[in-house]
């Protein structure tokens, strides 16, 4: 249909004109664009769409190694996915059988780990076993070299103690009964569950649960793994029906489907509204279908172009853009309003050509003050910021290139000879703005409300608002964590050494402050490899340890027991290294906390659980070389309280650059009218959004790049066009689908998302408000 336009159009005396050319040349882009698209979202190996919310994020460059520490954690981390079965009965241990087959069959799983084989048991046990006379417990290394008697006296006690278990072939492996207590510290460390009936188990509340673990094939943030989220329910559900079986789930999975599922929800809505509020509002005061079908052509350009070039710059589009470009909708017609309502206003007079001179510099204006804001933000290093400035500039530049472009050919019949809808209003609210009393009172009114809360100001940067968290996935992961003994700790210290033995000996040398905080109460408690594995050091100290006891206290153990054998160390000593641990089936659980090589050495985590006073932590690891501290929830947020003060001083930045634009057309006093409306419309909007949320944060100024954007193509369309009332519908209908738009972000489950449309809402309605402030005097 574009093409026949066009085609017909050349029929025009001046056929292949300029403006002929330049329609063709943006149609070949278009269609350029399109062909980019499919190839992008329909014949690629991999979806374009990014979930991961961390991607949205600034990579810390100031400290690579935390930086790939956190990278490393949060990618074993994510992959797994815990359950929590619970049941009457014996069903318990059939529920979760068919629990771990039901999800190994999903196809979602690299493996799914419920029942532990009788030979995995063997396995694990036999490792530690043979490895026994070089590995002690702390309590065992400091009795064995302050009173190594003692542990005969134990021995003795634990004997003749009826409930100890102790049997006669455990006794002839190991008489000093060593390795059980080292063996029941070991797995405490690990978790509060234990092996019943092959599963890992924990009774709380009288209620017994049965542990299952899986780790996913593909990333929890990829669309393939996120549609499996229905198929895990639906098994549940099943177990639910046939053994009245209760489970319960934690994963980043389960957060990023609800993420997902909530974006993709908030971006139909949104663009649906919007969609629909523009065709209210076109059928109704155009009253015919070819503007709708303009105002349509502009909004799917400028859309199907910000997708197909920002998807090309940055490999993979976040929704968290999809989601704020649904609201572009509300902005990228507004060039199509002013040049629809010229047409209306001119009637059987029109000529398509003129009607576009008439609104060149102001809609051209316009789009020059819009992205200054917006490409402003592509300075800071904010890959999120970037990504929305780029979509919303492409879209806003599409849109208004296919005005100026195609409107001029497609829109060349005049439109029915009617009176202007609304006429007499415009004419009233006009006259209304040429008295003084409305001039100087509705702006200083406008103000003074809006600096009533700013005078309480105070912000929130926690990142915690990029993400809507469900309470039912909330409970669940708390009650899992409760159950294991073993919370998801944020808060950790990030060990460095030479090579791996250096590094099991920084972590041992790290134990007594470590137990020192968890004594005192400035953490609950902490985890870290030396906990699994020594040093060689340390092993060879507690082989000696353990041949002097056998030396010095295998004649009073007999004795004691009247053993018919002294016991002596079975094997010499032989160092387990850290790869040799880590390459184990043994070290599964614990493999998360092994770094590996960075900058020229290794790296390991101590994950601290419960940090309750992170002061004494960060002044600790001020005075160490070797050890950072990283809580990745802190820094982003101490980052977003950086960039608020970047956005602020990019803002100022901006407006300065598009004052001396406007100063040299209009004069200082012009300018002024021209950016002040704009100026007391951000105040308003964060006032709004300050008095509902109660605090502000980065993406509320955010917002004001927007409002300074939108605001200033209302008022520089007052000051090329005066008193126009076909200026004042024009800029009302925009207005209205914008704030739509924006009006349905405020309704978003994520509280930055909701804030930022708030913002936006009241801005954009007081920069309509308060508009006319720029007619100049020579047209009152």
């Amino acid at each position: 249909m574009m093409l026949k336009k066009l085609n017909s159009a050349s029929n025009n005396p001046q056929p292949m004109s300029n403006s002929h050319k330049v329609a063709y040349a943006w149609l070949a882009l278009v269609l350029l664009f399109v062909a980019m698209l499919a190839k992008q979202w329909m014949w690629s190996a991999h979806s374009p769409i990014e979930t991961n919310i961390l991607k949205l994020l600034p990579i810390n460059e100031q400290n690579p190694v935390v930086e790939q520490a956190f990278e490393s954690l949060s990618g074993n981390l994510s992959n797994k996915v815990v359950f929590a079965i619970t049941a009457n009965d014996d069903a318990i241990y059939t529920a979760a059988g068919q629990l771990e087959t039901s999800l190994a069959n999903t196809g979602l799983f690299k493996d799914v780990v419920g029942k532990v084989s009788a030979d995995q048991q063997q396995l694990w046990a036999s490792y530690y076993f043979k490895n026994r006379f070089q590995q002690l417990t702390p309590q065992q290394r400091e009795r064995l070299q302050r009173a190594p008697q003692d542990q005969v006296q134990l021995v003795v006690q634990s004997v003749y103690n009826p409930f100890s278990g102790v049997t006669g072939t455990e006794l002839s492996s190991d008489p000093f009964l060593l390795f059980r207590d080292y063996l029941s510290q070991l797995t405490q460390n690990s978790s509060a569950f234990t092996i019943d009936n092959g599963f890992l188990s924990a009774d709380h509340q009288g209620s017994k649960y049965l542990l299952v673990t899986a780790t996913l094939k593909d990333s929890p943030y990829s669309l393939s793994a996120q549609k499996g989220v229905p198929k895990i329910l639906a098994i549940e559900h099943s177990l639910s029906e046939q053994f009245q079986a209760k489970t319960l789930h934690t994963g980043v999975l389960f957060y990023a489907e609800f993420g997902t599922q909530s974006a993709k929800s908030e971006i139909s809505t949104i663009g649906l509204f919007s969609l629909l509020g523009v065709i209210v509002l076109v059928i109704g005061v155009f009253r015919s279908a070819m503007p709708l079908l303009l105002a349509i052509l502009s909004i799917s350009v400028g859309l199907l172009s910000a997708l197909a070039l920002t998807t090309l710059i940055f490999g993979r589009i976040h929704l968290f853009s999809l989601v704020f470009g649904a609201s572009l909708i509300g902005v990228s017609i507004d060039y199509a309003f002013h040049y629809l309502t010229e047409r209306l206003a001119a009637g059987q007079e029109w000529d398509s050509r003129q009607g576009l001179k008439h609104i060149f510099i102001a809609i051209t204006m316009g789009l020059a003050t819009s992205l200054i804001g917006y490409l402003g933000m592509l300075i800071a290093p904010f890959p999120g910021l970037q990504q929305l400035a780029l979509f919303s500039s492409i879209g806003l530049i599409a849109a208004y290139v296919t005005v100026v472009a195609w409107y001029p050919i497609l829109a060349a019949k005049p439109s029915v000879s009617r009176t202007l809808p609304g006429k007499l209003l415009w004419q009233k609210w006009l006259t209304l703005w040429s008295k003084k009393p409305v001039k100087y009172a509705l702006p200083i009114l406008c103000l003074l409300v809006s600096l009533v809360p700013l005078l309480h100001l105070q912000y929130n940067d926690d990142i915690r608002q990029l993400q809507a968290m469900p309470e039912n996935l909330k409970q669940q992961e708390q009650f899992i964590a409760q159950l294991s003994g073993k919370a998801s700790s944020q808060q950790m210290l990030v060990v460095t050494a030479a090579n791996d033995e250096a590094l099991l000996q920084r972590l041992e040398s790290l134990e007594p402050t470590l137990n020192r905080w968890q004594g005192n109460g400035t953490i609950k408690g902490y985890q870290d490899l030396s906990q699994y594995i020594s040093s060689a050091s340390r092993q060879k100290q507690s082989h000696q340890l353990i041949e002097h006891l056998y030396h010095t206290q295998a004649g009073a153990l007999s004795k004691a027991l009247s053993l018919t054998d002294t016991p002596h160390v079975l094997q010499p000593f032989a160092p387990v290294s850290l790869q040799d641990y880590l390459g184990h089936v043994v070290s599964e659980p614990t493999r998360f906390l092994y770094v590996g090589n960075i900058e020229n050495s290794v790296a390991s985590v101590v994950l601290l659980n419960e940090l309750h006073h992170p002061k004494q932590v960060k002044a600790f690891v001020s005075t160490q070389a070797d050890i950072s501290y990283l809580n990745k929830a802190e820094e982003i947020s101490s980052l977003f309280a950086k960039y608020r003060v970047k956005v602020v001083e990019l803002l100022l930045a901006a407006l300065s650059v598009i004052a001396l634009i406007l100063v040299k057309r209009y004069g200082f006093r012009h300018t002024v009218k021209i950016l002040l409306p704009s100026v007391i419309a951000c105040l308003a909007g964060l006032a709004a959004a300050l008095t509902i949320s109660a605090s502000l944060n980065l993406f509320n100024l955010l917002a004001l790049i927007l409002i300074i954007g939108i605001g200033i193509d209302y008022t520089l369309f007052f000051a090329e066009k005066s008193r126009s009332p076909s200026t004042l519908l024009a800029i009302t209908l925009s207005a209205m689908t914008t704030l739509l738009s924006f009006g349905l972000l405020s309704l978003s489950q994520t509280h930055a998302i909701h804030s930022f449309g708030i913002t936006v809402l009241c801005g954009i309605f007081v920069a309509w408000l308060l508009s006319p402030l720029a007619i100049t005097q020579k047209d009152q």
